[in-house]
């Protein structure tokens, strides 16, 4: 993946986290790994490597939080198109 593709990733997680946040599906210590990672989503400057580990942090995280509710629900159907 190009280092622009993966920044542009890094945002978009941090985004869906932010707005988790906000609805309270995430708590902050569900994704302590992410908090660890030293790099900002607009480091655009910071090692390719350094976003790599951000985002698989992040995706990890917050799989993790998200997943069991999924599962708890008991809602195995696939999401509806919304029709126009």
């Amino acid at each position: 993946m190009r280092k622009d593709e993966l920044l542009y990733l890094h945002q978009l997680l941090a985004t869906v986290k932010r707005d988790l946040e906000e609805r309270g599906g995430v708590s902050p210590a569900d994704v302590d790994a992410y908090e660890s990672v030293t790099v900002s989503p607009v480091a655009a400057y910071a090692q390719k490597g350094d976003h790599e580990a951000a985002v698989m942090a992040l995706a990890r995280d917050l799989t993790t939080a998200v997943g069991p509710e999924a599962d708890e629900d008991g809602s195995d159907e696939q999401p509806q198109p919304v029709s126009p």
